[in-house]
């Protein structure tokens, strides 16, 4: 794989879009992993990697970085609804 180019930033997945949009609204790691239906450790490795990507050092300054990228918005309505699930 080849290295980023240092004007090239690098993209967050949808999954650590989604986890960084419920820890904006104040969810814990394992609140969203009810929400999402996945483990916790799933959470916070997706947080992990999301602070990698954008070169930050706690969740609060990734939050601001990702909303600076346009990678996230904080804004969105249907994040306070939990995904709807197959009938």
């Amino acid at each position: 794989m080849a290295a980023l180019d240092s004007s090239e930033e690098r993209k967050l997945t949808p999954r650590e879009r989604e986890v960084l949009k419920w820890t904006a609204n104040g969810k814990t790691a394992w609140e969203i992993s009810i929400i999402l239906d996945i483990a916790e450790s799933t959470v916070i490795s997706h947080l992990r990697n999301a602070r990698t990507k954008l070169e930050t050092v706690n969740v609060v300054q990734t939050i601001v970085e990702a909303v600076r990228r346009s990678e996230i918005t904080l804004d969105a309505p249907s994040l306070l609804e939990p995904p709807k699930r197959g009938t």
